[in-house]
């Protein structure tokens, strides 16, 4: 008796184990068999596992989702630049408009992801609130204010050249503070951001 204590037990465990209920069964009645006829026929088995019919749930496929840093990566090494060129463009993003690309300031001027005054720059609405085009165009900017030879210089020329503001230094440690933790792109509803 304890030869088939021991294999209720197996039976038990397997179920919490994640064994099927035929398989369950066929350990439960051959625990109880005597040892000579324990060998069960493959008729009887396929008998036990046509008794179920398991459905197994549909498993969605899993989605490869892009972030706002594999955006900004990707403008920066189409340039021929890197990860840190990446954290510079993030950190003015998250400065400018929390990653809300339909962000409006400046009294209606600055619009998108990095604020930027469209009329002035003669730059689409729609390309201001799409993050690829806004950070080409951003990083365009920025090489135009001697990008990446003058760093610093270059991302405060966004918020305005020659003002000591520090916006530059607050823009630099958002990125490297934000790099590791994903951003989603999304669209949200307009957000007029004060300034």
């Amino acid at each position: 008796m304890k030869l088939n204590q021991n294999k209720a037990n197996t039976m038990r465990s397997g179920l919490k184990n994640g064994l099927s209920i035929p398989l369950a069964i066929v350990l439960l009645l051959s625990a109880f068999q005597p040892v000579q006829s324990r060998a069960a026929t493959p008729e009887a088995v396929a008998a036990l596992f046509e008794l179920e019919q398991v459905v197994l749930p549909e498993v969605p496929e899993a989605k490869s989702t892009v972030t706002v840093q594999d955006v900004l990566l990707k403008v920066c090494l189409e340039r021929g630049y890197g990860q840190a060129c990446a954290q510079h463009l993030l950190g003015m993003l998250w400065k400018e408009s929390n990653n809300i690309a339909t962000a409006v300031g400046d009294r209606g001027k600055a619009r998108g992801y990095f604020q930027i005054w469209v009329k002035l720059h003669k730059i689409s609405v729609e390309c201001a609130e799409d993050l690829e085009c806004s950070a080409n165009w951003t990083l365009d900017y920025l090489e135009r204010n001697s990008y990446p030879r003058y760093v610093a210089y270059a991302i405060q020329c966004h918020n305005g050249c020659n003002i000591d503001n520090g916006y530059a230094a607050s823009a630099m440690r958002h990125g490297k503070r934000l790099w590791n933790s994903p951003l989603a792109i999304s669209k949200t509803t307009e957000v007029a951001l004060a300034r």
